[in-house]
């Protein structure tokens, strides 16, 4: 029969109370060091574990969290979702995850689907600005953060990275090595990070003299085929461009698959720059030079930023901004085969 709390505590010589909440990483226990560390040992060595259901009933949660995804065929989408789990797993919560594939009906389906499952808490990464699916969270006072992507009310939780910065930097980048066409694989503009790194990549363009030219602005959407078709619309250009920024590290994967089609070297006649820095960027041949931000820091940043309002009540607007990295590899530079300026994004916070 599996151990009971009142058997582990007659053996750790302490109340049962005070194993329960060593169990359950209770945050506000004050037990002594030697008095924690013999009670872990015993939990680890009886294999202990808390009865989930007694302690939802108790607390009146399901100790379950809900992460909706708008691809999870994305792998940045799998580093974020691994980076929630992280960061909720120790504290005790489960983590579901729902896959709208970009649809708003498809995200108000698991929305309410999730509310009736009575979780605790949702991060969701597939919000579009001036969302109602946001604003119908904030009027059912289900705890949320949003990641990545944010509604343009101003008045939920976030975490992401600066985008307009990051699309400047990119931009920036390009110029420096002398090209003067720079196309721009662009997001969607009901999408925030489609607006602000179109906003940071019109930025560089501006504060470098060249002439803005819609013409060398193409929507891909965030997908590999998405970002093909829209690189053969500029490359097929009689005056086409040297190089090329895209919204994301996926469709600029697209982009060189089709330049490479097309009897185009990269970097030589194309240079191609990405966004997100996913584990595929580094291993493309050449390098995917990019725009690194921490997408496990996102995930693990959003759970700190739930699990506080679930535990507290109380909703919250803060946000979370990490300033991205530029990542320099051969896609840009030609024999470049390690990246640069490869440290961690830091990150500041605004209520």
């Amino acid at each position: 029969m599996p151990v009971t709390l009142k058997e582990l505590a007659v053996r750790a010589r302490v109340h049962p109370s005070t194993i329960s909440r060593v169990a359950n990483n209770d945050p506000s226990l004050r037990i002594a060091p030697t008095t924690r560390q013999r009670i872990e040992t015993l939990l680890r060595e009886t294999e202990y574990r808390p009865n989930g259901v007694a302690r939802g009933l108790k607390l009146r949660q399901t100790f379950a969290l809900a992460v909706v995804i708008p691809d999870i065929t994305n792998p940045f989408f799998a580093a974020l979702f691994r980076g929630v789990e992280d960061g909720a797993s120790p504290r005790g919560y489960n983590v579901l995850l729902c896959n709208t594939d970009g649809s708003p009906e498809r995200q108000r389906s698991h929305l309410h689907s999730l509310h009736a499952r009575r979780v605790d808490g949702v991060i969701l990464a597939s919000s579009v600005l001036r969302d109602p699916s946001v604003r119908w969270l904030r009027h059912q006072h289900i705890p949320h953060v949003l990641v990545n992507r944010f509604s343009d009310d101003g008045q939920d939780a976030f975490v992401g990275s600066d985008d307009v910065l990051g699309g400047l930097v990119a931009t920036r980048h390009l110029v420096e090595l002398g090209h003067r066409r720079i196309g721009h694989l662009a997001g969607k503009l009901t999408v925030s990070t489609g607006v602000l790194r179109r906003r940071g990549y019109l930025g560089a363009i501006a504060d470098s003299g060249l002439p803005a030219d819609a013409a060398l602005i193409a929507e891909s959407g965030y997908t590999e085929e998405g970002g093909a078709r829209a690189a053969e619309q500029l490359l097929s250009m009689r005056d086409r461009p040297t190089a090329i920024f895209a919204v994301t590290d996926m469709t600029a994967v697209g982009a060189c698959t089709v330049a490479r089609r097309m009897g185009l070297r990269i970097p030589e006649d194309v240079a191609v720059v990405g966004y997100n820095d996913i584990p595929l960027a580094s291993r493309l041949v050449p390098g995917l030079t990019t725009v690194h931000v921490p997408i496990h820091e996102f995930g693990a940043a959003a759970a700190r930023l739930l699990m506080e309002q679930i535990e507290t009540g109380e909703a919250s607007r803060r946000r979370v901004i990490f300033n991205p990295q530029l990542v320099v590899r051969g896609s840009t530079v030609g024999g470049a085969d390690a990246p640069v300026n490869r440290r961690p994004a830091a990150a500041f916070a605004t209520e």
